[in-house]
């Protein structure tokens, strides 16, 4: 029996938070104009090109982390023999792709104004000391330790974290010939509190503010599963290690359609189990700077100008929102 193909694109519904985010309804999508109505925002005489101080004089130097993976990054168009080892930034394809190219073209620079440079170690990013870029983004969240080594931009996307795990207990999968209902699913999949993931073995990777939830607002029986990327992550989580790997809400629906899915079977091999509200953890993105860097302020300006004319909006439009609902943990 062959389940018909789903696009990868298959997303969760974003609580409206995240939907009045990238609407432009963050602070500083619009100034304030002298009788005290909204005026558009704009991109002041302070942040035209020839006054940016940049690392390559001329020309915007940005940096994101390889491999980049979707719904954040498209590997389209991607040459033979590339660096990247998964999607291809120049491309301005995926959500912060898009994002970083308009957020480029609203201070002024063309794509062949532009140039990529891989982050193979996520921590590296937010590490403290002089950066070879003029910013990154990588699903950042700012987060209070982080900013005291980098600055960080206005964000440009609120995440959610969410739960993934195998469909079945490693071992326990239908044979092809069963009923996959006749088979019980993994237990984690029948938990809709935060309280009911406690007993199970989560995991995550180090550094991420994945792991601080497991940490802090699950606090589970199990100590959590380290891990040095995803991939280790999703890795552990086929081995049967872990029962749930909680990576954000975008990048579960990948690892679940584009990593885990066999296609010739009659069940999905992983299951989204849930994910978590803000009340949980705020998850804010933001895009990375050397700490002291000039440039924040601009960018920020950008970030507005493309909220408030609808841009980052339409960016979310084509590669997040696609309507899928998953259940939030009570």
């Amino acid at each position: 029996m062959h389940r018909p193909h789903l696009s990868l694109r298959r997303a969760a519904s974003i609580p409206i938070a995240a939907c009045v985010l990238v609407t432009g309804g963050a602070t500083g999508a619009f100034a304030q104009s002298a009788d005290g109505s909204p005026a558009p925002a704009t991109i002041s005489a302070e942040c035209a090109k020839d006054q940016l101080s940049l690392k390559n004089p001329g020309r915007l130097t940005l940096s994101t982390d390889n491999p980049a993976y979707p719904p954040w990054w498209s590997d389209t168009d991607k040459p033979e023999g590339s660096d990247w080892e998964f999607g291809f930034p120049p491309n301005a394809g995926g959500y912060e792709g898009a994002t970083a190219t308009a957020i480029a073209a609203a201070l002024g620079f063309t794509p062949d104004e532009t140039d990529w440079i891989p982050n193979t170690v996520f921590e590296n990013a937010f590490a403290p000391g002089p950066k070879a870029f003029d910013f990154h983004l990588a699903q950042i969240s700012i987060r209070p330790e982080r900013a005291e080594a980098v600055d960080f931009s206005d964000s440009y996307f609120d995440s959610h974290q969410a739960i993934l795990a195998m469909t079945y207990a490693v071992g326990s999968e239908p044979a092809p010939d069963a009923d996959p209902a006749s088979v019980p699913t993994n237990p984690i999949l029948a938990v809709t509190t935060v309280a009911g993931l406690q007993p199970f073995k989560l995991g995550a990777a180090i550094g991420t503010t994945s792991l601080a939830l497991i940490e802090d607002v699950i606090a589970p029986s199990t100590e959590a599963q380290v891990f040095n990327d995803n991939a280790a992550a999703l890795q552990a989580l086929q081995n049967g290690q872990i029962d749930g790997l909680v990576v954000d809400v975008q990048t579960s629906l990948f690892m679940r359609d584009a990593q885990l899915e066999n296609w010739d079977t009659a069940y999905p091999e992983g299951t989204v189990v849930g994910q978590f509200d803000s009340l949980a953890q705020e998850n804010q993105m933001g895009i990375v700077f050397e700490q002291g860097s000039a440039l924040r302020a601009c960018v920020n300006e950008a970030i507005a100008v493309i909220k408030a004319d609808g841009t980052l909006q339409a960016i979310y439009d084509e590669w997040i929102s696609t309507g899928q609902a998953i259940p939030t943990f009570q």
